[in-house]
């Protein structure tokens, strides 16, 4: 059976050079949105993980989702400039589980999160984005408002 690491190596995502960045806060990437909220320590469900180009530029990016430390999906996604979108098909969206979600944009630095981070602890689903903004920098964020 494959470790996580191989897997994600094999997809080109090293685990071993994950920054955390999320709706729980990373000031060092300008994201202090909700940095004081604790995270949920519950499982959740995860209802919705899209992906989202805002920049001016074609790119690509990688990802992976993990759930209670098994890699469940692996994929690469090719996103038109200005607007190119796209909703990850996924099992995830059924039953609750720990998530973290690995992102890599081109070939820079991976970002991860857990979907639990910054949301209150009375949800029990998260929806997640990863979303390459207009100056072209990846960023993941993550809400509970499942119902919208």
């Amino acid at each position: 059976m494959p470790t996580r690491r191989s897997l994600l190596a094999a997809s080109g995502l090293a685990v071993a050079s994950a920054g955390c960045l999320g709706l729980g806060g990373d000031e060092e990437n300008g994201n202090t949105g909700k940095a004081e909220a604790a995270a949920n320590p519950e499982a959740v469900r995860l209802q919705e993980l899209s992906v989202q180009n805002n920049h001016d530029e074609s790119h690509r990016v990688q990802l992976a989702v993990e759930a209670d430390d098994d890699v469940i999906h692996l994929g690469n996604y090719e996103l038109e400039a200005a607007g190119g979108a796209t909703t990850v098909e996924g099992d995830w969206n059924s039953e609750a589980g720990s998530y973290r979600i690995y992102a890599r944009l081109d070939d820079g630095e991976i970002r991860s999160t857990d979907v639990t981070e910054g949301v209150p602890g009375a949800a029990s689903c998260v929806k997640v984005l990863v979303r390459i903004d207009s100056g072209g920098s990846l960023a993941i964020w993550n809400g509970a408002d499942c119902e919208a």
